[in-house]
């Protein structure tokens, strides 16, 4: 019985969590409401603040298991791994990111003090940029900073142009045209 009422909340939480998405698209986050989620996803309120206390902490929990997976993505990148093996780690994270296009795009719209999720996503590449980079080259260190904010507006913006061309074929394009030697 535990396991079919996991099943139920687990629906549930994803049904609350691709009505917030679909509204996204329809609407700024400034403008959406608790009732029009609830309205939409067809639950009531009691439901709502069985898992979530507002919008606010709804769209944070997204973006945290987005965080959480990118990251996780980001390490495999970062590891020690021979040039093919890297290249096709880097076309994974841009199949992956593609496949939640439609998450991440609604959610990159959302820019308030607490929540930015396109910011996060390129702070969290500067940092595990910066962190790979120290321990595995001898180059000026004070520039770190600086080829970590150019690597990660590179990986940001191709993610970006692979959502706007809307061709699921775009990022194994890319990845056939990469200089190595400018990852670097």
């Amino acid at each position: 019985m535990e396991q079919k009422l996991d099943l139920r909340v687990i629906k549930t939480q994803n049904n609350i969590k691709n009505t917030f998405i679909q509204l996204l698209h329809q609407k700024e986050f400034n403008h959406i409401t608790v009732q029009s989620i609830l309205d939409k996803s067809l639950i009531n309120r009691s439901t709502f603040y069985k898992y979530y206390t507002d919008k606010y902490d709804l769209a944070e929990s997204i973006i945290q298991d987005i965080l959480k997976e990118f990251s996780f993505f980001l390490d495999e990148r970062f590891s020690e791994r021979e040039k093919d093996d890297l290249l096709q780690i880097i076309k994974n994270v841009y199949d992956k990111s593609y496949e939640k296009k439609e998450i991440l795009s609604a959610l990159w719209t959302i820019n308030t003090d607490s929540i930015h999720l396109y910011d996060d996503m390129q702070q969290l590449l500067m940092d595990k940029y910066t962190f790979y980079m120290a321990d595995h080259t001898s180059a000026n260190k004070d520039l770190f900073e600086y080829r970590a904010c150019i690597y990660a507006s590179v990986v940001m913006t191709t993610l970006k142009y692979i959502f706007d061309n809307n061709d699921p074929n775009m990022p194994q394009k890319i990845i056939e045209n990469i200089n190595f030697s400018a990852l670097w």
